[in-house]
């Protein structure tokens, strides 16, 4: 942390989408440049800073919401840039004065999330279309097998042709040239968001990239082969919702901007991407961020440019030069400055006043009206398991959020995070079910809640009811849905052949009068995360979060099956379609195969995490021994340090954030899975064979378990 950067906020505009703030290009190096920026209410404005005051170069009407803005700096060395934005199917050009120059509309009814331009060749992706203009008229357009996430284009070496980069919903990375696909990489971080450094040949394929579980990594594609590496893992990181680059005398840097509301400044070696990224600094603002980049904007010295969920735009600059602009601003400036704030402040508190009386009217009034508030614009998302079990809901508010009501019919263990107090509701009518409350602090605009099921019988997934409601009056509150699937831990996309794994699998097949459709309304009851759209024939793949087991899905019209080397799966995923279909009334023919070895074989692939966790649990025991002895004033010697054991030193000194220890559901799948054999095989399980199993699962015996497991 070599940085002392501090906070100055610019303006404030609608609620923004991911990649919508951008900087203009300069032609001379240190002079003051201008952005842009699109909102949610379809607002794409340019300003520049001056005296710190917001001036707005153009601005236009309200339309359909902005999702991303691409600026394209003119080939001649002069200020010509080029602004391209994205609303719905839609792009509209304009220039630096904010004339239209161009409208291209897609035949696709997605929205376009992403851009590129390289030359004249404008690429828009919008779900799973790409849309190529040539010379920003002719379009012609392909399809990926997902969602496309980023795109990024380069030239091809003695050619004309366009090269992608494309980012894949739950894939990875490819590359694809003239519609067609030349190679991929999977992925299983998630990659999001793309920043290539502008110092490399345009020929070379080479990119940043950040992902969903917080990880920044480099994609390159060299000799016909496409590699991806990471340089920064992302344990207790934010997803990445944004990527930009900051340049200043020390360097070029990566400026990372994530969901939990932190910016990062990461410095790159130009010589050598591969190196380790160094970590310069850190910020943290409350709420996510949308947009970074770098640029000279309110000083003739570089800053770090930033958008905010709910639409503040602020810069990070040397502390040195906050002071320095306080200090030389004139007193007629600052008191025009402070004039002009106060004027504001009457103004809003008249309107304020104003809108009050006239709610209060109406409420009063004899004659009928119908009241209502507006929809609280609020984002939310439902993760997969981690390895402790626990689904993560995601609530992002563009205003400060007040309380939650939290119910659900049948029991669950929450928590949240430390911004918030959380509450449990006895139970009036029953006893299976979970009522909550949690209060937030003053201007929390993010909050996460942490849920995990604790029955094991059910055979539909869980509904979960939040009320969100927001600071202020009247009070209002929007309702959230959340659907906890019933196998929450497969949520890693994988990319394997059925044909070609050489692990023991179980086999579900299901024959009927079904459709696609109604195959993938199951998996929506089990599974976590997006599924493949409908089509002929789907085949995917999940791997098991905390087992490492996987699960093969393959189905088409009137047939599916699934293949796992988790037999706990294949029961559970057997109980889920015969309930739904029993409720439809459609006539089905399940079969299983279950190998007789499957339990033991899959304990082979676990072995060596099951040794792990069992070493990791006895080590968090012991700790949690000696923190109750007095070993500082006890066991101390003369040099002042611990007279104990190397071993005990180490366990003494690990960090207090170690890793929670999954050993307890370890133990509870792997005893499921003798329990389902014995269910799918005999009909009924043996307690006593299912004691001794635990108890050797709890003491570590491992040729004891794998004799249970291979006999029984």
């Amino acid at each position: 942390m070599e940085y002392d950067l501090s906070r100055v906020d610019y303006t404030l505009c609608g609620i923004t989408y991911p990649e919508t703030l951008k900087v203009l290009q300069s032609v001379n190096e240190k002079v003051q440049q201008k952005f842009v920026v699109g909102d949610k209410n379809g607002v794409l404005q340019c300003l520049g800073i001056k005296d710190e005051e917001p001036v707005v170069q153009f601005k236009t009407l309200p339309s359909k919401s902005i999702t991303s803005v691409i600026v394209h700096p003119s080939s001649s060395g002069t200020n010509d840039d080029k602004i391209y934005a994205a609303s719905g199917n839609e792009v509209k050009g304009y220039t630096r004065k904010g004339k239209v120059f161009l409208t291209v509309e897609t035949l696709v009814s997605e929205v376009i999330t992403s851009m590129w331009i390289i030359g004249n060749d404008l690429i828009l992706c919008s779900g799973r279309t790409i849309t190529y203009c040539k010379d920003l008229n002719q379009l012609t357009s392909f399809m990926c097998e997902d969602r496309v996430l980023d795109v990024a284009a380069f030239m091809t070496a003695n050619s004309t042709r366009i090269r992608l980069l494309l980012l894949i919903a739950n894939k990875g990375a490819a590359i694809v040239e003239n519609g067609k696909f030349i190679t991929r990489v999977n992925m299983n971080s998630g990659p999001s968001r793309l920043a290539v450094p502008q110092s490399q040949r345009p020929t070379e394929v080479c990119a940043f990239y950040g992902a969903a579980d917080g990880s920044i990594g480099l994609i390159l594609y060299h000799e016909s082969n496409l590699v991806s590496k990471c340089l920064v893992d992302g344990k207790g990181l934010g997803s990445v919702m944004c990527v930009g680059w900051f340049r200043n005398y020390m360097g070029t840097h990566l400026v990372v901007g994530r969901h939990d509301g932190s910016i990062q400044l990461y410095l790159t070696n130009l010589e050598n991407y591969e190196d380790k990224l160094q970590l310069k600094y850190t910020y943290f603002c409350g709420e996510p961020i949308t947009s970074v980049c770098g640029g000279c904007i309110g000083s003739d010295e570089p800053e770090i440019l930033a958008s905010t969920f709910s639409g503040r735009i602020f810069g990070l600059r040397p502390r040195s030069l906050q002071s320095a602009a306080v200090v030389n601003v004139p007193a007629d400036a600052l008191a025009s400055r402070r004039a002009k704030l106060e004027n504001e402040i009457t103004r809003l508190e008249k309107q304020t006043a104003n809108e009050r009386d006239k709610y209060q009217k109406s409420t009063r009034s004899l004659q009928s009206g119908l009241s209502m508030p507006p929809l609280l614009d609020i984002q939310y998302e439902l993760t997969g398991a981690t390895k402790n079990g626990w689904i993560e809901a995601r609530i992002t508010s563009a205003v400060p959020l007040d309380m939650l009501f939290i119910y659900c019919n049948n029991k669950l263990v929450i928590q949240t995070d430390t911004a918030a107090v959380l509450s449990l509701c006895p139970s009036q009518d029953r006893e299976s079910d979970l009522l909550a409350t949690i209060r937030c602090q003053a201007g929390t605009r993010r909050l996460w809640i942490g849920l995990r099921n604790t029955e094991t019988t059910l055979l539909e997934s869980t509904k979960v009811l939040v009320y969100v409601l927001p600071a202020g009056a009247p009070r209002v509150a929007r309702l959230i849905k959340f659907n906890l699937p019933l196998l929450p831990y497969y949520s890693k996309h994988e990319e394997i052949d059925v044909n070609e794994t050489k692990r023991c699998l179980c086999e579900l097949k299901v024959l009927g009068t079904f459709s696609v459709v109604e195959v993938t309304s199951w998996l929506h009851e089990a599974l976590p995360g997006e599924l493949p759209k409908p089509a002929s024939s789907v085949y995917f793949v999940r791997s098991h979060t905390l087992m490492g087991t996987y699960l093969f899905c393959q189905y088409q019209r009137g047939s599916a099956i699934f293949k796992s080397d988790n037999i706990s799966t294949i029961a559970d995923l057997k109980d889920i379609i015969s309930n739904l279909t029993t409720k439809k009334g459609l006539k089905v023919n399940i079969t299983y195969d279950i190998p007789d070895n499957c339990c033991a074989l899959a304990f082979e692939n676990l072995n060596n995490e099951f040794q792990l966790q069992y070493k990791w649990k006895n080590e968090t025991k012991l700790k949690s021994c000696l923190s109750a002895l007095d070993l500082d004033t006890n066991l101390i010697n003369s040099e002042g340090k611990l007279q104990l054991c190397t071993d005990y030193i180490r366990i003494w000194e690990q960090p207090e954030n170690l890793d929670e220890t999954c050993f307890d559901q370890l133990m509870s799948e792997i005893e499921k899975w003798y329990t389902n054999w014995s269910k799918l095989s005999h009909g009924q399980h043996d307690s006593q064979i299912l004691a001794e199993l635990h108890e050797s699962l709890e003491n570590g015996r491992i040729e004891d378990v794998k004799n249970i497991l291979t006999l029984h």
